[in-house]
């Protein structure tokens, strides 16, 4: 399958669609603790439960694309997300949401993951970190819209319209690619445990796979696991609320927005080797900063910086994740999907152990010293060129 014009706007409405669902759980967790009479400790743990059940089904959901066609799961996925989000919106108890939550992350594994392959497919390697990255605009502006417009409606109209506002945007999404993208025709073979074992297990054969995605989950502990501890540390720091927090994680979406605008530019200029370095260095360098206590309207900039350093380097693994295995690019996106969510779902109860016991300060210090390194080790690690002929 080459590429259509289409392509990135399409694959690009449904990436924006799903990332605003993922983050609108996030402002909403006290207006839910509230609601159902549970503490705000367990209510947190609809945030896990997507996150976790998202990366949980990328080592099925991307062998199973592999097969019956990366476009065809997509808008399987999209519809059940859509048809989800209703029932998450009439949820008579915690329990229930919390369920249809968990599935509902589990299926959302099947759109972001297969559209990045599905891209991967249809651009030639020299175009595809530009493509990537002006692709991950429309998944960034969703999760900072989605968490941002999540607050507002629910205030106004109640937690119930966001998941269906959600669900309307979801299903739009999927309606455009079932009418504009074209179906892949279904691979003659069998989909099954064994077979997911058999592509998963050729994939991380590779030494080159075992290394990147032990750098993504690093690398995103070390970024994402500190999320959840803004506000704690706005609060002890200024008596800020979550206004405030609000606007200092906005900032590193709109970071990875700017990398997304410039990427053709900044590869051009650095290179793919030297911008995962910078990236690094400046991502370090950023989250040791935060460790000092600067009026917290700086640390909307810093974040905008380490949004914009994270993703020069994010953005690189994930470029090379879909050349791992060119005859089973979805397997091998989806494990690098896993592989993030997976550090995002530990990041928070790694950071949330250390900080218990070592001062925030040395934590902040030590995150930024762990990316930074990640960073620097990227083109060191991954040197090996991509083999156009590994097909599992």
């Amino acid at each position: 399958m080459r590429k259509s014009k289409l392509l990135i706007p399409v694959l690009g409405a449904c990436a924006f669609a799903s990332g605003f669902g993922i983050r609108i759980v996030d402002p909403i967790v006290p207006l839910l603790s509230a609601e159902f009479t549970v503490s705000l400790g367990a209510t947190s743990f609809l945030v896990t439960a997507f996150s976790i059940s998202y990366a949980l089904g990328q080592p099925v959901l991307g062998p199973l694309g592999d097969v019956m066609g990366k476009v065809r799961l997509i808008v399987l996925c999209g519809a059940a997300v859509a048809a989800l989000l209703v029932v998450c919106a009439f949820a008579p108890g915690f329990a229930p949401l919390a369920f249809v939550r968990g599935v509902s992350g589990f299926v959302a594994g099947g759109i972001i993951p297969l559209a990045i392959a599905l891209i991967g497919d249809s651009v030639d390697f020299e175009e595809r970190q530009v493509a990537l990255g002006r692709f991950l605009i429309a998944s960034i502006l969703g999760q900072t819209l989605g968490a941002a417009a999540s607050g507002l409606v629910s205030e106004i109209w109640g937690w119930r319209a966001i998941f269906l506002l959600t669900s309307i945007l979801m299903a739009v999404a999927t309606a455009i690619a079932f009418l504009t993208l074209p179906f892949e025709p279904r691979r003659q073979e069998k989909f099954g445990r064994s077979a997911v074992f058999s592509r998963h297990g050729k994939i991380l054969a590779d030494r080159r796979a075992r290394r990147l995605f032990g750098l993504v989950i690093v690398g995103g502990i070390a970024v994402y696991g500190i999320f959840p501890f803004v506000a704690m540390i706005l609060a002890l720091r200024f008596g800020t609320g979550a206004a405030e927090a609000g606007l200092v994680l906005g900032g590193f979406g709109m970071g990875g927005v700017l990398y997304a605008l410039g990427v053709r530019q900044i590869i051009n200029l650095l290179g793919t080797a030297r911008m995962s370095v910078i990236g690094g260095i400046s991502s370090g360098l950023s989250l040791a900063l935060f460790a000092m206590p600067l009026p917290w309207v700086w640390d909307v900039g810093l974040f905008m910086v380490l949004g914009l350093s994270y993703f020069m380097i994010h953005n690189t693994l994930q470029t090379r994740a879909t050349e791992l295995a060119p005859g089973a690019r979805g397997s091998a996106v989806s494990l690098f999907a896993f592989s993030l969510f997976a550090a995002q779902g530990i990041g928070p109860l790694a950071i949330g152990s250390a900080i218990s016991v070592i001062p925030v300060t040395a934590v902040l210090l030590l995150l930024g010293l762990t990316i930074a390194t990640v960073g620097i080790l990227a083109p060191l690690m991954l040197a090996e060129p991509p083999s156009s002929d590994s097909k599992p």
